[in-house]
């Protein structure tokens, strides 16, 4: 299997700002950013889906997330850092942060979708979390 970029970065064969790293993780300044400081935090696991991490990795992911998360915030003075999991583009399990400082976010948004569509689409979740 070929490696991902973020396999390449993690391996030293490609260069990157890395901010933080460990075993486990590491947490990256994105090259192509659309905000200043934004930043991915990945999974040295390379798996495209974060629900298929191991528990302790995913637990892991998330704390050091948090951490670099209120670290964009007092570097930024953000109003707050918004989070994406992601690992389509790239199939490697990143987060992306985001530490916005102004007010409006430019996010592609669908259709407002009626009372009724989200009672039926919540009642479909409610019965998955109960098996």
């Amino acid at each position: 299997m070929e490696k991902t970029i973020f396999q390449k970065i993690i391996d030293r064969e490609l260069p990157a700002e890395i901010l933080y790293e460990d075993d486990t993780v590491i947490a990256i300044l994105n090259r192509f950013p659309n905000i200043d400081g934004e930043t991915l935090v990945i999974s040295k696991t390379p798996v495209p889906y974060v629900f298929n991490l191991e528990s302790e990795t995913y637990i892991h992911l998330m704390e050091v997330t948090r951490k670099i998360a209120k670290v964009l915030d007092q570097t930024f003075g953000t109003l707050r850092t918004c989070v994406v999991i992601e690992g389509l583009d790239v199939p490697h399990v990143h987060v992306r942060l985001y530490p916005i400082t102004e007010p409006h976010l430019n996010l592609i948004q669908g259709p407002e979708a009626t009372d009724e569509h989200l009672k039926e689409v919540g009642d479909k979740i409610r019965a998955s979390l109960e098996n």
